[in-house]
């Protein structure tokens, strides 16, 4: 799934201190993605009024149709190179209205195209997923080696000693042999 930068035409969303972008794909079914990259405070303060904002301009029939595919796939990344609180970051994240909404925060890279493509595939699509997998396989899993084998044959015994004092007595004359 390949997505595009999209041009945004409204001067509503020209706002101080911020960069924001809108990207699409050109499937079948359209993913829209709105990232708005501000420093913390200024998130604080306008990221109610962007989802206003965006629900206004693009989750209309004019601009999506009938699609309840594309209805549900509508999502706000807020980027920051500074720490979200997580009160914030929860508050944002969990509000229904208009759209899915992700806070990237402690950001510290130049956002950019490709860097809008990789947040999309790590946040929305999970596209690398195959290659995640891939790299996994590659992990080997050893059989568990005690350091101490007879200890260790002395636990695997299912006999019980919860209750039983002298079985527990027993038990530790055992372990202490060892």
């Amino acid at each position: 799934m390949n997505f595009s930068i999209i041009e945004i035409t409204s001067t509503d969303f020209q706002i101080e201190n911020c960069k924001v972008c809108h990207y699409r794909n050109e499937d079948a079914f359209r993913v829209n993605i709105f990232f708005l990259e501000a420093d913390s405070d200024t998130i604080e303060k306008i990221w109610k009024r962007f989802s206003n904002m965006v629900a206004a301009n693009y989750q209309n029939h004019e601009y999506m149709g009938e699609s309840k595919f594309e209805k549900w796939n509508f999502y706000i990344i807020y980027v920051s190179k500074a720490i979200v609180s997580k009160e914030l970051k929860n508050k944002i994240e969990n509000d229904k209205f208009s759209s899915r909404k992700i806070v990237e925060d402690d950001y510290n890279k130049e956002f950019n195209h490709e860097e809008a493509n990789r947040l999309i595939v790590q946040h929305i699509t999970n596209a690398d997923l195959k290659e995640t997998v891939e790299r996994t396989k590659e992990t080997s899993i050893s059989a568990y080696a005690p350091e101490n084998k007879k200890l260790w044959e002395l636990l695997a015994k299912e006999e019980k000693v919860s209750g039983d004092r002298k079985a527990q007595e027993e038990f530790i004359k055992q372990i202490n042999a060892l």
